[in-house]
Protein backbone atom coordinates (compact mmCIF):
# COMPACT_ATOMS: atom_id res chain seq x y z
CA UNK A 1 0.00 0.00 0.00
CA UNK A 2 2.46 2.01 1.05
CA UNK A 3 4.30 1.58 -2.71
CA UNK A 4 1.17 2.61 -4.39
CA UNK A 5 0.93 5.57 -2.14
CA UNK A 6 4.37 7.08 -3.09
CA UNK A 7 4.21 6.32 -6.97
CA UNK A 8 0.95 8.44 -6.84
CA UNK A 9 2.93 11.23 -4.93
CA UNK A 10 5.47 11.43 -7.33
CA UNK A 11 3.38 11.25 -10.63
CA UNK A 12 1.57 14.17 -8.91
CA UNK A 13 4.71 15.88 -8.65
CA UNK A 14 6.12 15.21 -12.48
CA UNK A 15 2.45 16.35 -13.36
CA UNK A 16 3.06 20.03 -11.94
CA UNK A 17 6.50 20.12 -13.36
CA UNK A 18 7.14 22.61 -16.37
CA UNK A 19 6.79 20.78 -19.59
CA UNK A 20 10.46 20.98 -21.56
CA UNK A 21 10.53 23.97 -23.97
CA UNK A 22 10.88 24.41 -27.75
CA UNK A 23 14.41 23.96 -28.81
CA UNK A 24 13.72 27.59 -30.62
CA UNK A 25 12.61 29.30 -27.44
CA UNK A 26 15.77 27.88 -25.36
CA UNK A 27 18.19 29.33 -27.91
CA UNK A 28 19.77 33.02 -27.74
CA UNK A 29 19.00 35.45 -30.04
CA UNK A 30 22.14 36.84 -30.19
CA UNK A 31 24.19 34.09 -32.94
CA UNK A 32 27.51 35.30 -34.26
CA UNK A 33 29.62 38.31 -35.36
CA UNK A 34 32.70 38.47 -38.11
CA UNK A 35 34.57 40.93 -39.22
CA UNK A 36 35.61 41.58 -42.63
CA UNK A 37 36.99 44.22 -45.29
CA UNK A 38 34.03 43.68 -47.58
CA UNK A 39 30.50 43.50 -48.55
CA UNK A 40 28.96 40.17 -50.76
CA UNK A 41 25.28 41.11 -51.51
CA UNK A 42 23.14 38.55 -52.31
CA UNK A 43 19.53 38.05 -52.31
CA UNK A 44 19.26 41.74 -51.15
CA UNK A 45 20.96 40.62 -47.62
CA UNK A 46 24.98 42.26 -47.38
CA UNK A 47 27.16 39.35 -46.20
CA UNK A 48 30.64 39.61 -44.54
CA UNK A 49 33.38 38.96 -47.44
CA UNK A 50 37.09 38.59 -46.73
CA UNK A 51 36.92 37.89 -42.79
CA UNK A 52 39.74 39.12 -40.62
CA UNK A 53 40.91 40.76 -38.36
CA UNK A 54 44.51 42.55 -39.53
CA UNK A 55 43.62 45.21 -41.92
CA UNK A 56 45.61 47.07 -43.87
CA UNK A 57 45.16 51.16 -44.65
CA UNK A 58 47.04 51.23 -47.75
CA UNK A 59 44.70 47.85 -48.96
CA UNK A 60 41.52 48.30 -47.09
CA UNK A 61 39.28 50.65 -47.58
CA UNK A 62 36.87 49.59 -44.72
CA UNK A 63 36.06 47.60 -41.61
CA UNK A 64 32.96 46.05 -40.95
CA UNK A 65 30.93 44.24 -38.21
CA UNK A 66 28.73 42.10 -38.65
CA UNK A 67 26.37 40.33 -36.03
CA UNK A 68 23.78 38.12 -37.18
CA UNK A 69 20.88 37.61 -34.83
CA UNK A 70 18.30 34.35 -34.84
CA UNK A 71 14.42 34.11 -33.50
CA UNK A 72 13.57 37.33 -32.52
CA UNK A 73 10.05 37.89 -32.20
CA UNK A 74 9.83 41.24 -30.15
CA UNK A 75 11.64 44.65 -30.57
CA UNK A 76 15.43 45.24 -30.61
CA UNK A 77 18.24 47.78 -30.65
CA UNK A 78 21.54 47.02 -31.82
CA UNK A 79 24.31 49.64 -32.00
CA UNK A 80 28.47 49.60 -32.29
CA UNK A 81 31.04 51.30 -30.29
CA UNK A 82 34.31 51.49 -32.04
CA UNK A 83 37.67 52.12 -29.75
CA UNK A 84 40.79 53.65 -31.03
CA UNK A 85 44.57 52.18 -29.89
CA UNK A 86 44.39 54.40 -27.34
CA UNK A 87 41.32 53.30 -26.15
CA UNK A 88 39.25 55.90 -27.11
CA UNK A 89 35.81 56.38 -28.10
CA UNK A 90 35.90 56.34 -31.83
CA UNK A 91 32.80 55.95 -33.09
CA UNK A 92 29.12 55.66 -31.99
CA UNK A 93 26.59 53.84 -34.28
CA UNK A 94 23.66 55.35 -34.39
CA UNK A 95 20.84 52.99 -32.68
CA UNK A 96 19.37 50.59 -35.06
CA UNK A 97 15.80 49.71 -34.35
CA UNK A 98 14.29 46.02 -35.05
CA UNK A 99 10.79 46.02 -35.10
CA UNK A 100 7.78 43.71 -33.56
CA UNK A 101 7.16 42.96 -36.90
CA UNK A 102 10.12 42.09 -38.51
CA UNK A 103 9.92 38.53 -37.23
CA UNK A 104 12.55 36.61 -39.75
CA UNK A 105 14.93 33.33 -39.68
CA UNK A 106 18.01 35.51 -39.24
CA UNK A 107 18.87 38.76 -38.86
CA UNK A 108 21.96 40.68 -40.16
CA UNK A 109 22.68 43.92 -39.14
CA UNK A 110 26.38 46.10 -39.67
CA UNK A 111 28.66 48.74 -39.01
CA UNK A 112 31.57 50.38 -40.29
CA UNK A 113 34.68 52.65 -40.05
CA UNK A 114 36.31 54.10 -43.15
CA UNK A 115 40.31 53.80 -42.97
CA UNK A 116 42.41 56.33 -44.51
CA UNK A 117 45.58 58.19 -43.89
CA UNK A 118 44.48 59.88 -40.59
CA UNK A 119 43.39 56.12 -39.35
CA UNK A 120 45.59 55.49 -36.21
CA UNK A 121 47.54 52.23 -36.43
CA UNK A 122 47.52 49.47 -33.69
CA UNK A 123 45.29 47.49 -32.13
CA UNK A 124 41.32 48.58 -31.72
CA UNK A 125 38.17 47.04 -30.03
CA UNK A 126 34.39 47.18 -31.27
CA UNK A 127 31.90 46.39 -28.69
CA UNK A 128 28.15 45.81 -30.44
CA UNK A 129 25.42 46.14 -27.77
CA UNK A 130 21.93 44.91 -28.05
CA UNK A 131 19.00 46.27 -26.03
CA UNK A 132 21.93 48.63 -24.48
CA UNK A 133 23.94 45.99 -22.79
CA UNK A 134 27.28 44.78 -24.22
CA UNK A 135 27.14 41.18 -26.33
CA UNK A 136 30.02 40.88 -27.68
CA UNK A 137 33.14 42.77 -28.59
CA UNK A 138 35.83 42.52 -31.09
CA UNK A 139 39.78 43.10 -31.38
CA UNK A 140 41.69 43.70 -34.56
CA UNK A 141 44.25 45.44 -35.71
CA UNK A 142 45.09 48.20 -38.09
CA UNK A 143 48.45 48.26 -40.25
Amino acid sequence: MKKIGLFFLILSFLSCTKKNQNISEALPIYWKSTLSSEIEIKDEWAYPSNKKNIFLKNTDEWVFYFVELRNLDSEHSLSWKWFNSKNKLYRESPEIKIEVGEKRKNIIAWDKIKLNEETEIGKWNVVIFMDGKSVDKKSFEIR
